[in-house]
């Protein structure tokens, strides 16, 4: 998540918090990158675009704290939280808050920088190792108050939660987005950042690249022109790094490069967007974009938003009718005609919130206690998807007391059915595993009229079927020309063997995009063992590509993670281990490594070492499916089965969709002479994944061990 200063100089008040080493001097931008030039050297010829970038929220994305960017009250002023008090002070023009720090202790941090400006701002205190931590009280510039930003929750110095942890390090979380030209520095030997910038905030070579040829040409040369032109492509890919939910390959990036050269973007998952796509955690509206008619039609987000002020270019409905009108424009020759600020097609009363485009179009979402975004889907409202995909829908957000039938009721009359059917009724029931929609999938990824984003969305949920046709849509996919169903593609193969991956998809290896080579090494990791000669050295440099990547995100549990399970595939596990341990120093919370780790000990002979680990992820979030699984099997490896046996019935409750689950239980209660049961439980599951042949063949011994010759016939037919 993006997330939003003094040196340690505080010391009367921050010698706790400035840790056992010094604090790192500011970063200096003559000692970074020398094509930089900073945004004053842009001024004089560029004096308007200059003025307008002034106090914009680019601007003032990062400031050092001084009364013209600290909005907060420091007057000697306090919030309590729970059991906590958090305090704000100043003296000499200096600002520090006093809070808890690591270990519990309270202690008082100097301020080193401010972070955002509105609707809320944060504010950056220094911790040892180079390390900068948002806190985690903000400041409501919009109420004028004092908040925290998990309110009603007890975010102890131990929760993963808390500003003193890795979920709020600036270096990682937040620098890349909120200064320009950011290297962060991170030394995994010592464990320190040196990170740096060329300037504190979002400047203008943030978003028209390093200007030192432009703004001092050598003699006889002509000025190059910046690498930011009009054009939707090469807006989006400028804008689209700070603005999109995605994973950072490498720093650098500057508006000539690809972004996927340098990020790579999360599709429409579960947990981060409904299943129709509507925004659901914070995913900086690439995502949301990259869904809508209007991206497909060419509109740029300049187009809404003046570049250099960031402000809207039109309030209120003047915006959306400068296109949605009876005139039309010529430049966006396809579209529909007709009046739409009038109760005929908004069908509220003129100057209501509910005649308002944005409150149908483009429905707001809170995050940060008070911050509101706005879907950048664009979409038609569809109250009859609600009951389909439990998503909210604009009209009954505002008409709580009437329900999704009466709302598209009321659309129907005014507008007719819905034109087409919705990808996001496919979506939510691939979620969930029913069998029946892998064919709908192959019909979503072949429509060449849907955007990329959801192709590639319903190829990467192919990875739960095994059909023909959907194998046949997996192939095409690792072909199309956009790497963003490349890559959903590549995700959708994680249900292929090594073999079929490896003659598949290792045309990816050398692939013109960094975020496809990389997803690519990681599916075809597993098939190294079994290739020689110059096909394994293909594939040794692609994991090798694939391991840098993880380096630069070496202070990441989830890279460890990453690094261990391709150290595993190609048969390193003292490697895999010494990564695993390592994203548990950094995150000792990090679940996916206890269960890896775990497994990695079963696996060379030290199982018993293995159940704290496997206690651990348990505690830690007994809601897993995972965690729940493999404890269980631990437990049956110590001949534990009846212990065994409520694990698995958690886990397959837990994750519906899975049809693993749901088989391990089976066999469960099978081997514990529950084989009723068991069969109640396949046929439930066969329900939802009626061709699956590890549930049938579990079904058919069951039934042929009760002697149901009618259950094991029907069985029979569905075996391949």
């Amino acid at each position: 998540m993006q997330r939003r200063g003094l040196a340690c100089a505080l010391l009367a008040l921050a010698t706790a918090g400035c840790g056992d080493t010094p604090a790192p001097a500011p970063p200096n931008a003559s000692a970074t990158v020398a094509e930089y030039v900073g945004s004053t050297a842009c001024a004089g010829c560029h004096e308007a675009q200059h003025d307008a970038w002034l106090g914009s929220h680019h601007q003032l994305a990062m400031s050092m704290p001084s009364p013209a960017t600290v909005v907060g009250d420091f007057d000697s002023a306090a919030l309590r939280h729970g059991e906590g008090l958090t305090e704000f002070s100043k003296a000499d023009g200096r600002y520090a808050i006093r809070t808890e720090g690591p270990a519990g202790k309270i202690a008082a941090f100097a301020v080193r920088y401010t972070f955002g400006v509105e609707p809320l701002q944060q504010y950056l205190l220094p911790m040892p190792g180079g390390r900068l931590q948002a806190s985690n009280v903000a400041w409501d510039a919009i109420q004028g108050r004092w908040f925290h930003l998990r309110p009603g929750e007890n975010v102890g110095h131990d929760d993963v939660l808390h500003w003193t942890q890795p979920s709020h390090n600036w270096n990682f979380m937040c620098a890349d987005c909120h200064s320009t030209a950011v290297a962060k520095g991170y030394d995994a030997k010592t464990h320190r950042y040196e990170t740096r910038f060329a300037e504190v905030s979002v400047g203008c070579e943030a978003c028209h690249g390093p200007g030192s040829a432009h703004a001092a040409p050598s003699e006889g040369s002509t000025r190059p022109t910046l690498a930011l032109r009009r054009g939707q492509q090469a807006e989006v890919n400028a804008c689209a790094p700070c603005h999109s939910r995605r994973s950072q390959l490498a720093d650098g990036f500057a508006p000539q490069h690809s972004y996927f050269d340098h990020y790579s973007p999360a599709l429409l998952e579960a947990g981060l967007y409904h299943a129709d796509g509507q925004i659901l955690d914070e995913v900086y509206v690439y995502g949301s974009f990259l869904q809508s008619r209007m991206h497909e039609a060419g509109v740029t987000c300049g187009d809404c938003h003046e570049p250099h002020s960031a402000q809207l270019r039109t309030e209120g409905n003047g915006l959306c009718l400068g296109c949605h009108n009876e005139a039309g424009r010529a430049d966006f020759p396809s579209l529909p005609l007709g009046r739409y600020d009038s109760p005929r097609h908004h069908l509220h009363e003129p100057d209501s919130p509910g005649a308002e485009c944005v409150n149908c179009h483009m429905p707001t979402r809170t995050y940060m206690v008070v911050d509101d975004r706005r879907d950048h889907s664009f979409r038609i409202p569809r109250p009859d998807l609600n009951a389909l995909t439990n998503a909210p829908d604009a009209c009954t957000g505002c008409h709580q007391d009437r329900g999704a039938e009466w709302a598209q009721a009321v659309l129907e009359e005014a507008f007719g059915p819905p034109s087409r059917n919705h990808f996001g009724s496919v979506f939510a029931a691939a979620r969930t595993g029913i069998a029946e929609t892998e064919q709908p999938l192959v019909a979503i990824a072949g429509d060449a009229e849907q955007p990329a984003m959801i192709r590639a969305t319903a190829l990467s949920l192919m990875a739960a079927y095994n059909r023909a046709a959907s194998g046949l849509a997996l192939e095409a996919g690792l072909h199309d020309a956009h790497p963003l169903v490349r890559i959903g593609a590549l995700r959708g193969a994680a249900r292929w063997p090594p073999e079929r991956r490896w003659r598949e998809a290792r045309h990816l290896l050398g692939d013109a995009r960094l975020a496809v080579r990389t997803e690519a090494a990681s599916l075809l990791a597993p098939a190294l063992n079994g290739l020689t000669g110059g096909e394994r050295a293909r594939l040794e440099a692609g994991i090798g590509e694939y391991l840098d990547v993880q380096a630069f995100n070496a202070d990441r549990a989830e890279a460890q993670t990453n690094i261990g399970n391709v150290q595993l595939a190609i048969g390193a596990p003292a490697q895999a281990e010494a990564a695993f341990t390592e994203a548990l120093r950094l995150n000792a919370q990090w679940v996916p490594a206890m269960l890896n780790l775990a497994d990695l000990y079963r696996a060379t002979g030290r199982d018993g070492e293995g159940d704290e680990l496997l206690q651990r992820a348990l505690r830690t979030t007994p809601d897993s499916p995972e965690a729940n699984l493999a404890r269980g099997l631990w437990l049956v490896r110590q001949g534990r089965d009846g212990e065994a046996l409520a694990l698995f019935a958690e886990s397959a409750r837990l994750a519906p969709s899975v049809a693993q689950y749901a088989y391990v239980y089976v066999v469960a209660l099978h081997s514990a002479n529950q084989s009723e049961q068991a069969l109640e439980v396949a046929d439930e599951a066969l329900s939802r994944w009626p061709n699956d042949q590890r549930l049938l063949r579990a079904a058919f011994g069951i039934a042929r061990d009760l002697q149901l010759e009618e259950k094991m016939a029907a069985y029979r037919t569905r075996l391949n």
